[in-house]
């Protein structure tokens, strides 16, 4: 029984993110555990957000982001729940030949899609991760591994925050530089926290953008 595993807690200090920012600010959060002198701007200095070409945020490189651990001297592995870019069968194969396989599927990705946009971005970032010696695995997701991952230390965790909050779909506004909800129009957000601790069947997450009311730091359901 889950609820019943070893708690954990780290200390970890929350930053409010600046719009788009999740990535890096969440990657400074966990970083600060190690090293409190890091700030987000250094994050951000090369770890940029993407803007296509009517103005839009399109986010950041999780590969990139995660090369920026990997150059700072930690022993990075990414683990991959993503099966809209990667492909589950790719799980035996080295980091090397994953990144063969995500330049071949390049090709084959529908020009209309919203992932065409960005395709050759996320690839190009996984290229420089596998470089500084970043490695995948293809696990099945499930409380148990997230706990038993904790217990080395923090994690930075990719959600979808329409999920997670179960919140309306997004739209980004270049006039506000924000997101607003709009269920028709807009999309489904990708977003990133520090997972922070286990405790009676819940995980601790630091939120860089907590909805409205809520605080930084707050338990999710483990099944949640």
């Amino acid at each position: 029984d889950n609820k019943h595993v070893q708690p954990i807690e780290y200390d970890i200090k929350a930053i409010k993110q600046n719009t788009s920012e999740c990535m890096q600010t969440a990657a400074t959060q966990l970083i600060s555990y190690y090293d409190p002198s890091i700030t987000v701007h250094e994050v951000l200095a090369e770890v940029p957000i993407y803007i296509d070409e009517n103005g839009d945020k399109i986010g950041t490189s999780p590969g990139h982001l995660a090369s920026f651990f990997a150059s700072r001297g930690y022993k990075t592995k990414t683990h991959i729940f993503d099966v809209e870019l990667f492909d589950i069968s790719w799980s035996g194969l080295s980091a090397n030949e994953v990144i063969e396989n995500l330049v071949k599927r390049q090709e084959h990705i529908p020009a209309n899609s919203w992932l065409a946009k960005y395709h050759h971005i996320l690839v190009d970032g996984w290229k420089v991760y596998v470089q500084k010696g970043g490695t995948f695995t293809f696990p099945a997701l499930s409380s148990k591994l997230l706990h038993d991952l904790l217990l080395d230390g923090p994690l930075l965790v990719m959600v979808n925050s329409t999920y997670l909050n179960r919140s309306s779909k997004e739209l980004y506004s270049i006039e506000i530089d924000k997101f607003v909800k709009d269920s028709f129009k807009g999309r489904s957000l990708t977003h990133a926290v520090t997972a922070a601790g286990y405790k009676d069947g819940k995980f601790l997450i630091v939120d860089p953008d907590p909805p409205e009311g809520l605080e930084q730091h707050r338990w999710i359901e483990s099944d949640h």
